[in-house]
C-alpha cells in the first residue's frame, strides 16, 4: 500500500515573513503554512537565509516574527508545529557566528543546514562542512542537487556522509522540476540510502511553495513505505530531538 498518511516534516522552509526573500507579511506566512498543513506536513523548521553582508543581524526581528507566526497559525487553529533555525550561506567566520548566538542552529540542536554558491568547487564545500563537524555540530548540505560539483559524482556524496555530513534536496526537485536526467540521480541515491531528507524549501504559494505532492508521487514509484517515512518524517525527528541519525 502506498504511504498515504500525513506527519510529514519539514527541515527546510522560509516562512518567517519579512526577514529574507521567503514570505513577505504575516498574512503570506499563514498561507504557506496553511498549505503546508493541507499536504500533510505537520512540523516545520522556519530557516530564514543568513549570508554575511546580505542576511544577518537580524536575529531581534526574525524571533519577534517567528512568535506572531506562531500565535497567528495557533489563533486560526493551524496544527502545525514551528521550530526555528537559520539557512546559512557558508562563508569565513561562520562556526564563531554560531557560537556567538548570531545564527540559529536547527530547533535548538547542533544540526545546522548550510548552503554555499552552485559554483563552489567540492573541495571548498568538502572543506567547509568539515570545519563545521570539526566545532561539534551537524551539518547538512541544503539542496544538494544544486551544486555540480558533489551531486554528480556518487563518491564525492558519500566522501561528504562519511566525515559526517547529510544531504537535503528539495521535493520539487524529486517532483521533476530540475528535469528528468536530475530526477533519476536523486531516486537513484534515494534508493542507496545517500539522501537523509525531503525539503521544501518553501518561499511562498507559488512558484516555489510547500508542494510535495509530485514528490510523494515518485516516491511512491520508485521506493517504499519505509524510505518515504525514513526521508520525510523520522530523520527529521531526529535532528528536532538533537539525535544522531
Amino acid at each position: 500500500m502506498a504511504y498515504t498518511q500525513a506527519g510529514f516534516i519539514d527541515i527546510h522552509c522560509h516562512i518567517v515573513f519579512g526577514v529574507d526573500d521567503g514570505a513577505r507579511d504575516l498574512k503570506d506566512s499563514v498561507n504557506i503554512v496553511k498549505m503546508a498543513y493541507n499536504q500533510g506536513i505537520r512540523e516545520m523548521i522556519a530557516t530564514p537565509h543568513f549570508e554575511t553582508g546580505v542576511y544577518e543581524d537580524n536575529q531581534k526581528e526574525i524571533h519577534e516574527n517567528f512568535e506572531t507566526l506562531k500565535k497567528a497559525l495557533e489563533a486560526r487553529a493551524i496544527k502545525v508545529k514551528l521550530h526555528l533555525g537559520n539557512e546559512i550561506y557558508y562563508s569565513y567566520g561562520v562556526v564563531d557566528n554560531l557560537e556567538k548566538g548570531k545564527i540559529n542552529t536547527l530547533a535548538g540542536t547542533r544540526y545546522v543546514l548550510v548552503e554555499f554558491s552552485p559554483a563552489d568547487g567540492f573541495k571548498y564545500i568538502k572543506e567547509s562542512l568539515y570545519e563545521l563537524v570539526s566545532a561539534g555540530y551537524i551539518p547538512i548540505l541544503a539542496h544538494a542537487e544544486r551544486f555540480p560539483e558533489v551531486i554528480k559524482y556518487e563518491d564525492r556524496v558519500k566522501a561528504l556522509i562519511e566525515e559526517g555530513s547529510y544531504i537535503q534536496i528539495n521535493a520539487h526537485t524529486i517532483a521533476g522540476g530540475s528535469g528528468m536526467m536530475m530526477r533519476r540521480r536523486i531516486i537513484k541515491y534515494i534508493q542507496k540510502g545517500l539522501v537523509h531528507f525531503v525539503g521544501t524549501d518553501a518561499h511562498s504559494t507559488g512558484r516555489r511553495s510547500p508542494d510535495i505532492s509530485g514528490c510523494l508521487a515518485w516516491l511512491r514509484k520508485k521506493t517504499d513505505d519505509e524510505t518515504i517515512r525514513r526521508i520525510m518524517i523520522e530523520n527529521q525527528k531526529k535532528v528536532i530531538a538533537g539525535e544522531y541519525i
